[in-house]
């Protein structure tokens, strides 16, 4: 008869084992079938763990309703779907040796009141020092904090209105489930310590569900399980529960409803060197997008840095090879100052544009990903004016191909352009892209512009410090201020600067005149 040395004792068949904390079957009890001893052919057959496989049936044990119920919901989570018990394969299930505790010294009476308490089946596999399962104290304290983080989301989820929901019901749907299966799942030691080194760990589960569950199609646990093997990625990433001297808004933000003109000139104000007219420039722009119907001129992409700004469509901008996209994709390492928005443009009242600012982090990754995601150029469509022109007045589509090959006439006979829409093949193609867009941005916590601001200030004196100076710098005279002078002085200097210039004028002609009558005589 083969056995299996588990966490208490040798198990063999027959025998009755409780599961640890640090797998999907948590704190289930139930009766040891078989055992399959590693290496052997059968063993390779039914598994590819190193260790021996025990079966156990778990729907040998009698729960109470209560409990059953409980399990339900647990593996509803675990599956993200609705379970029944009876649609759940107990029956037959193959456990590593430390992922069971034996329990058949117990008296059988110990083993029913235990079995239908899921506290008090915890509360057992935690009195083992040996088992891989969660510290008490920090299972609890995992479960406060994802408590709290739940409760944290759903306060700011108020702010929203009707339409930024149903743009983050991916994402609000992803909170729900990752919550519920994270209160159940049980966790491994260093998996605890992992997940509380977080300030928001249901965030980062939440995000590494979304992230992976279009690979993980066999649900949620390979989900978050490839979020643990990836460790440090998401330690890089997120706010730690050490990082008290780090600035409390780490995150992007969004900031809504806000004062575009004020918000926005104040970022050019301490972000451009040269140029600063382009601000202008944009704000002429904001102004016309605030009386526009068109909801594609009122979502906007702006980029900021020492040498001016640009101000774009944000449906243009994922169009390849357009001039919106070329615009905000010529990204350099020496503009390491540029700053990018998502700007959405909601109305005006009176001088005051009102609207919404997305950050939108890093621009280098941001430049990468506009590159990766805009769907090529495939035609443009041009509007003239009524001035003159075989198409005065006239909106035409023309390919891109005799765009670039028949431009000239295209400018010269038809007339002036006053609007050029550049087009994909695929117009709901793109739609979807600008859609998953803001989705995603509208997901972003709602930020103080005024702790922006300041972080904005940090950012730029750290990229725009002086070099430091050479050991032995070069001393080099330091050229003195130019002497300011008076207005009659400068007058008085131009005076006798044109009065030479005559008079070698009038000697020039003096000269020419004399070799012209010579060369005659």
């Amino acid at each position: 008869m083969n056995t299996a040395t588990t966490i208490y004792g040798v198990v063999k068949p027959g025998d009755w084992v409780i599961s640890t904390g640090n797998n999907d079957y948590a704190y289930l009890i139930g009766h040891v079938k078989k055992i399959t001893k590693c290496g052997t052919r059968e063993h390779t057959e039914e598994t590819t763990n190193d260790t021996d496989a025990i079966h156990v049936d778990f729907t040998a044990f009698d729960y109470t309703p209560d409990r059953i119920e409980e399990i339900e919901r647990q593996f509803s989570a675990l599956y993200g779907q609705t379970k029944t018990y009876d649609e759940l394969p107990l029956d037959d299930v193959i456990m590593a040796p430390k992922m069971l505790i034996r329990i058949s010294h117990l008296y059988q009476d110990e083993i029913t009141r235990m079995g239908n308490l899921r506290h008090n089946c915890e509360a057992f596999c935690n009195c083992f020092p040996g088992a891989t399962v969660p510290k008490s104290a920090w299972h609890g304290e995992l479960l406060e904090r994802l408590d709290k983080n739940l409760d944290d989301y759903h306060a700011r989820l108020m702010s929203f209105g009707k339409r930024e929901l149903i743009y983050m019901a991916e994402k609000i749907a992803a909170m729900s489930d990752t919550y519920s299966y994270m209160r159940y799942r049980g966790f491994a030691d260093d998996e605890l310590d992992f997940y509380l080194s977080f300030q928001n760990p249901l965030e980062v589960a939440t995000d590494g569900w979304l992230e992976y569950n279009e690979d993980a199609t066999e649900g949620m646990p390979f989900a978050i399980d490839g979020v643990f093997s990836d460790k440090q990625y998401w330690l890089d990433r997120y706010p730690l529960m050490n990082d008290s001297e780090a600035p409390a808004d780490l995150g992007l933000r969004r900031f809504m409803g806000v004062d575009l003109i004020d918000f926005l000139g104040k970022i050019s104000e301490k972000t451009i060197i040269h140029y600063p007219n382009d601000w202008r420039i944009d704000v002429d722009a904001l102004y016309r997008a605030a009386t526009s119907p068109d909801e594609n001129e009122r979502r906007l992409l702006w980029h900021v840095c020492s040498m001016g700004t640009h101000l774009k469509q944000e449906r243009s901008v994922f169009i390849r090879d357009s001039g919106a996209y070329e615009y905000m994709t010529d990204y350099h390492q020496n503009d390491s100052d540029m700053l990018g928005y998502y700007v959405e443009v909601t109305g005006r009242a009176g001088k005051i544009i009102t609207g919404n600012v997305f950050e939108v982090g890093d621009y280098a990754d941001f430049a990468r990903h506009l590159r990766l995601t805009a769907l090529p150029l495939d035609s443009v469509t041009l509007t003239y004016s009524k001035d003159w022109g075989v198409n005065a007045g006239k909106t035409i589509t023309v390919s891109r191909r005799e765009y670039d090959d028949d431009r000239h006439r295209l400018m010269s006979e038809s007339g002036k352009v006053v609007d050029l829409v550049p087009n994909p093949r695929d117009e709901q193609e793109l739609q979807k892209i600008l859609h998953d867009e803001r989705a995603y941005r509208m997901s972003f916590p709602i930020g103080s512009m005024a702790e922006h601001l300041k972080k904005l200030d940090v950012k730029l004196a750290e990229i725009r410090k002086p070099q430091k100076e050479s050991r032995s710098p070069v001393k080099t005279a330091k050229p003195s201020a130019p002497k300011k002078r008076s207005i009659a002085d400068q007058l008085a200097e131009a005076r006798e600067e044109a009065n030479a210039y005559n008079a070698q004028r009038a000697q020039n002609q003096v000269t020419t005149t004399k070799k012209h009558k010579k060369e005659i005589e």
